[in-house]
């Protein structure tokens, strides 16, 4: 007969246990004592009271560096007067047999961490049944979303130290598995945070998706940075609704008919309440995405939506939330996309002083082993170049920053002719090289342009570089006083005689899209 211990649930209920992996836990250990040491299985674990009483006397016995064997564990437990309440000599002296092998202690353990946690589970839904008899649903639901979340923490303790210790020769000699690294020098690895910041419309969201294309082909350059292998991606996103995303992977579609996504790439639409990992529910249906498609890299899209508040300790503790619905043997990489603080005119930012960039506090971006950052070169909204740039990087040596063209529905170009040097620069040197004779001479007969096609030919007719046509024309530019956005959102001479905003009437707010 089963030996039932006190801190039993309810007895309708079946209670799931595995008498065969306490028993060869307990025989690995007498055999093995470094078992003790190695297996993460706290003593209530135990269903078998008998087996919890010799794993507390092992464990102590362990720990006082006594001898341990039949005999000496049948001495330890008769001075303490335990020996009936943990069976008899006959059952201590068999136990070992139940143990095949000390190798097969952590099959053993899991076994019965994930016996005792259906139990707790099961008792907490119990529990809550029979509150509602005395309390509303609310109160019920408050009280067993907060065992989930004590259960789920619990789960997530099991089995792990905090840390691992190395001697410098262990490090010195350490192979790193050549799956681990996705991205570049160790930019984007599996098991560690990269995050990935602009301001918005800059494209973001372009940009990591087309990263998991890139990881999909698993081979050439995401934003130059080397693909290591073909990876899958799961983008768990709060920015675009289905009929953008529906536009932008036609795009994708269209532009690469070689390419085979669907095996590779999973995007989310935006859940309801922007992304919840506060929610047990959500956390619980996250790991279940993760545990179902296993991706190798999780994308969170934006982090604006994840944390509420900016506190270093709510970052620390959402990292915590995120990372807890993550297989612990062996996690994916996770790319945390995050919003820019709004500039200041007079504070222009390179290299490592663009972390300071990132909204909020520093601990998200002091928690990453890589941050990227996405800039928009100018303010005007029909100028696609975009500052590139990686100001932190852990794993290896930083590198110089780039200029792209961004690209919807297709990889980004990178622009050579643009010097990422000039970046933030008001080049004071040629602040008037660019006429009034010229801007009129680049309209010709065209009485309106886009503002890229204007550019274009401003440099033609002035033979000025394109950063400079730029911010002649600007938002801010010396020369944006002589021209007017229309309703179309293209640019056109001003009349001399016209006084006022530089919108045309009936433009409005439509005057300021992209073009």
């Amino acid at each position: 007969m089963a030996h039932k211990g006190t801190h039993r649930f309810v007895p309708q209920l079946p209670q799931p246990h595995s008498p065969e992996a306490e028993r060869g836990l307990l025989g690995a250990a007498m055999l093995c004592p470094d078992v003790l040491r190695q297996a993460k299985v706290p003593v209530e674990a135990f269903y078998d009271t008998r087996h919890a009483t010799l794993w507390q006397v092992l464990r102590q016995m362990h720990e006082a560096g006594e001898v341990i064997d039949s005999v000496t564990l049948v001495e330890r437990l008769r001075r303490a007067r335990l020996l009936r309440q943990a069976g008899d000599m006959a059952y201590v002296a068999s136990l070992p047999d139940h143990c095949p092998s000390p190798a097969n202690a952590p099959h053993y353990a899991a076994v019965i961490r994930e016996r005792y946690a259906q139990r707790l589970l099961a008792r907490t839904c119990v529990e809550a049944l029979e509150s509602l008899r005395n309390g509303s649903a609310n109160s019920v639901w408050s009280a067993l979303r907060g065992a989930l979340d004590s259960l789920e923490g619990w789960r997530a303790r099991q089995g792990e130290d905090p840390a691992r210790m190395y001697a410098p020769g262990e490090l010195a000699s350490l192979e790193i598995p050549p799956d681990m690294w996705l991205v570049g020098d160790g930019e984007i690895v599996r098991g560690e945070l990269a995050v990935m910041a602009g301001p918005g419309s800059v494209g973001k969201s372009l940009a990591a998706v087309m990263l998991a294309v890139c990881g999909a082909r698993g081979d050439g350059r995401w934003m130059g940075r080397l693909i290591r292998r073909r990876f899958k991606t799961m983008i768990i996103q709060a920015e675009n609704g289905a009929v953008r995303l529906k536009h932008e992977f036609a795009a994708i579609r269209r532009n690469h008919p070689e390419l085979e996504l669907d095996d590779w790439i999973r995007i989310s639409d935006p859940p309801e309440g922007g992304i919840p990992f506060h929610r047990a529910a959500f956390r619980s249906w996250v790991r279940d995405q993760v545990h179902a498609w296993q991706p190798d890299l999780v994308v969170l899209d934006p982090w604006s939506q994840i944390a509420v508040e900016d506190a270093s300790k709510d970052v620390v503790d959402k990292l915590v939330e995120i990372r807890s619905c993550f297989p612990a043997d062996r996690p994916p990489a996770l790319l945390i996309v995050a919003h820019t603080k709004k500039p200041r005119p007079e504070d222009v930012h390179r290299g490592r002083s663009l972390v300071y960039l990132v909204s909020g506090t520093i601990a998200l971006t002091n928690c990453a082993r890589c941050v990227y950052m996405l800039l928009p070169w100018s303010d005007d909204p029909g100028d696609d170049r975009v500052y590139f740039a990686c100001p932190k990087l852990n794993n290896a040596e930083m590198y110089p920053p780039s200029v792209w063209r961004r690209r919807f529905g297709t990889f980004w170009v990178p622009d050579p002719e643009t010097d990422p040097r000039d970046w933030g620069q008001s080049d004071e040197n040629s602040r008037e090289a660019i006429t009034l004779e010229d801007l009129e001479e680049a309209f010709g007969e065209d009485a309106e342009l886009r503002s890229g096609e204007l550019v274009k030919r401003l440099r033609k007719v002035s033979g000025a570089a394109e950063s400079t046509c730029w911010r002649a024309i600007g938002e801010d530019g010396y020369l944006r006083h002589r021209l007017l956005r229309t309703a179309h959102g293209r640019l056109r001479l001003r009349d001399p005689r016209e006084q006022g905003p530089q919108t045309a009437p009936g433009a409005a707010d439509g005057g300021r899209r992209r073009v």
